[in-house]
């Protein structure tokens, strides 16, 4: 690596900062990159989108002196809802408030690593580091705007029509890149199409650091003997196809299979809609709220099969989930299409691939495994062997280190 320590802003407005739910890809590098001795600037929002709250200033204050990093917050309206207008409102003003900081910085930056989303502040970054020939890395988290196609109601040609300015302007982003780094390959070759002339494209899943997750396995969870837990962990909204996993759960309840739950943490839109269905049906399905990882993780490592329930048309290929599933070791039953995933289930042999709204199958499914405790020990297993080698943050991010350290200044 490049001994040269470099001064490195790091754009990410919807990360968690230490001490908030979850446990966010750039709170993550940015410490590690300040643990090898480069000065690292984080930029992020004054609102929280997991939770749809602001951030307490003096909380940050506070926060802020015990770091080894500088934190800078933006400001931001917040929004309600993940789809409306509010939001887009809100991501404007802060692409604009951001615009503003940039203009005030005395010492420019030697390199700029940017999250994607949001849009806008991807590219008044992008054309910052244009201006002031700065190396651009771009950190691909999602597509957009093809990861909204599916909320859109309207047959495919119509919704293509609709969606082609946010398309144009998405490519123009992706130009802007130097460098590219993606949660999966299948984000990268995205932007391979339109981006002809950066220096690296790097996938790297989210994943996890095993040490940390492991550490949060020893809070106790009381599991009720002879109970067997489906987890689905992650948003409640429009992309994710837990119906399906509750018409699962509440067709094997009518046949008999009181001890099979579905257990659910996280929150999100679609969560009221969610739980009257569940009540609808009287399927046995816990709402647990969205939880913080160490709450999060003893729940899912004492869980038998973990659910990645995947809407038909979702555009989400590698998410957040997925490195705590095989942290885990659970067998994983999967609803994505998106082909790098489904290759993957079924290459490593973790679990099984099922069409999204088959809930007939993704019952016999779960029966399957419920009665078959070798296949699950199998599956996990492996599960576990492939977050060792793919989606250990403490090996897997080295690749990222080494594409801040390689750019010129």
């Amino acid at each position: 690596m490049n001994s040269k320590k470099k001064n490195v802003l790091l754009v990410a407005p919807f990360t968690n900062l230490p001490g908030e739910k979850g446990f966010n890809r750039f709170t993550y590098i940015t410490k590690k990159l300040s643990d090898i001795g480069h000065h690292v600037t984080l930029l992020t929002s004054s609102f929280k989108h997991g939770e749809k709250e602001f951030r307490d200033p003096q909380k940050i204050n506070v926060l802020s002196e015990s770091l080894p990093y500088k934190i800078v917050i933006i400001q931001e309206l917040g929004y309600s809802k993940n789809v409306g207008f509010d939001r887009i409102w809100s991501h404007r003003h802060f692409a604009k408030q951001l615009t503003t900081y940039l203009k005030t910085l005395e010492q420019k930056p030697d390199v700029i690593y940017c999250a994607y989303p949001m849009m806008g502040a991807a590219y008044e970054v992008g054309k910052y580091a244009k201006r002031n020939k700065i190396p651009f890395i771009i950190d691909i988290q999602d597509v957009w705007p093809e990861s909204i196609k599916n909320t859109l109601k309207f047959p495919d040609p119509l919704t293509d029509t609709l969606l082609y300015p946010l398309t144009v302007y998405a490519n123009r982003i992706y130009q802007l890149a130097d460098s590219v780094v993606g949660v999966s390959q299948s984000y990268i070759e995205r932007v391979e199409k339109v981006n002809h002339h950066a220096k690296n494209f790097v996938p790297v899943f989210i994943g996890t650091d095993l040490s940390h997750f492991d550490s949060c396995t020893k809070l106790e969870v009381f599991k009720k003997p002879g109970e067997f837990w489906i987890t689905y962990v992650g948003t409640l909204s429009y992309s994710y196809d837990l119906p399906t996993v509750i018409r699962a759960v509440a067709q094997l309840k009518k046949k008999g299979f009181n001890q099979i739950v579905l257990k659910v943490m996280g929150d999100g839109p679609f969560k009221d809609k969610f739980e009257q269905l569940a009540k609808e049906l009287d399927a046995p399905v816990e709402f647990m709220g969205y939880l913080s990882y160490e709450h999060m993780v003893p729940t899912l490592v004492r869980s038998d099969i973990a659910a990645n329930a995947i809407s038909k048309g979702a555009q989400q290929s590698i998410t957040n989930k997925i490195g705590d599933y095989v942290a885990a070791g659970l067998p994983v039953l999967n609803s994505s299409l998106n082909k790098e995933f489904s290759d993957i289930v079924t290459c490593k042999k973790i679990g099984y691939n099922y069409a999204p709204g088959d809930a007939s199958t993704l019952a016999d499914l779960i029966l399957s495994l419920y009665h078959n405790v070798d296949l699950r020990r199998s599956f996990g297993a492996n599960a576990r062997l492939l977050a060792e080698e793919k989606f250990d943050r403490r090996t897997s991010y080295q690749e990222i280190y080494s594409v801040v350290e390689s750019v010129s200044i």
